[in-house]
């Protein structure tokens, strides 16, 4: 190899990484804003927001620290380990799962405490988690965290290009939160 085959070789190698670099500043502006979108969507009057789940997540999660521990069924465990696996195969596959997961519990936890005189097959989230805060067994907090989570999963559920932009450490954030919730609606018991 001679020195003009060496330069040659320089040039050809160092030409796709100036390329690249060159491309990341010319549209810094512009990636850094689909960045922050991956992160922070916005359809029409509805805004979803990944950060304020987490956020409102681990506020509660502080909370829930300091109640009893709740012994866990095989069922749940099995669920846990489903959608844990799901966060690294289809992340937004994981939020609707986590969803439904929660969803029954919430469920659940309105059937046990027995505060709807509705059957079962007639309420629907919306009504349950109404139910919960009417009767004083859902906080500020937890209802609006169950609101943001119940849009995320819409939008997961309902959206095609919102399901390619989940990204895996979203989708464990979210089951994250689900999995605390529903640890905490397993605790409720009717009174007496």
């Amino acid at each position: 190899m001679d020195w003009k085959q060496f330069i040659a070789d320089i040039i050809s190698n160092l030409a796709w990484p100036s390329v690249a670099i060159a491309f990341l500043f010319m549209f810094r502006a512009e990636l850094a804003k689909i960045v922050q979108r991956l992160a922070h969507v916005k359809y029409k009057d509805l805004e979803l927001d990944f950060e304020k789940v987490k956020q409102q997540a681990e506020e509660l999660h502080i909370e829930f620290a300091q109640e009893e521990p709740v012994v866990e069924s095989p069922v749940f465990t099995s669920l846990e380990e489903q959608m844990m696996d799901a966060v690294d195969r289809a992340p937004s596959a994981a939020i609707l799962l986590a969803w439904s997961g929660l969803e029954t519990s919430i469920a659940s936890a309105v059937s046990r405490l027995a505060i709807s005189p509705d059957s079962p097959s007639y309420r629907s989230p919306m009504h349950n988690i109404e139910t919960l805060s009417k009767n004083g067994r859902l906080s500020k907090k937890h209802e609006s965290l169950l609101h943001e989570m119940r849009m995320l999963r819409n939008k997961v559920a309902h959206e095609k290009d919102s399901m390619l932009s989940i990204s895996q450490s979203q989708a464990l954030s979210y089951v994250n939160a689900a999995v605390e919730l529903i640890r905490h609606f397993e605790k409720y018991q009717r009174n007496g």
